[in-house]
């Protein structure tokens, strides 16, 4: 078990793993992954890729996975763990995930599991026309919203808020 007890496995709460990282409660990861979409030919690219988890799920689900994490000490934690369940789709990297996956071009889907107060602007740019963006997005007044951003074929921004959440907050560097 990664942060605790076997039983919190079969809780739909947020499990802590290392360096004071959360994997999200599962019916939250559900969430993201149904307003996502994904179909098979996607390739997604994910921010905060923590234990590996939501990677795993979205690499069943697309053609690729990029997936980007903060702490090198759960890039190479992540890495095992999807190696040994046979996920040969997903690429995990360590790297700033407010600097998106630049060599990569544009996304299908963008899962950021970690909360901003606006999207970035590199993720939108990295976002494939019709492609879907999930993101936590929170105010100076602590509520934080799963929110979807569609990019319209003209290049316009169609936000959709889904859900009140908590998530940890999305840092630079």
């Amino acid at each position: 078990m990664i942060g605790g007890s076997r039983e919190a496995a079969y809780e739909d709460i947020a499990v802590p793993i290392p360096k004071g990282q959360t994997i999200s409660q599962p019916y939250i990861v559900a969430k993201m992954l149904e307003a996502a979409a994904i179909a098979k030919s996607d390739r997604v690219l994910e921010i905060g890729a923590g234990s590996g988890y939501l990677a795993a799920l979205a690499a069943k689900l697309g053609r690729e996975v990029c997936a980007l994490e903060r702490h090198e000490a759960l890039v190479q934690r992540a890495r095992s763990r999807l190696r040994h369940l046979g996920c040969r789709n997903v690429d995990v990297r360590h790297g700033d995930g407010t600097a998106g996956w630049p060599e990569g071009g544009e996304f299908d889907v963008i899962l950021v599991s970690a909360a901003g107060a606006q999207t970035p602007a590199v993720l939108k740019a990295q976002l494939a026309p019709s492609g879907r963006l999930l993101i936590p997005l929170g105010g100076p007044d602590g509520v934080q919203w799963l929110t979807k951003l569609t990019r319209e074929p003209d290049g316009r921004f169609v936000e959709e808020r889904i859900e009140e959440v908590r998530f940890v907050p999305l840092i630079c560097g």
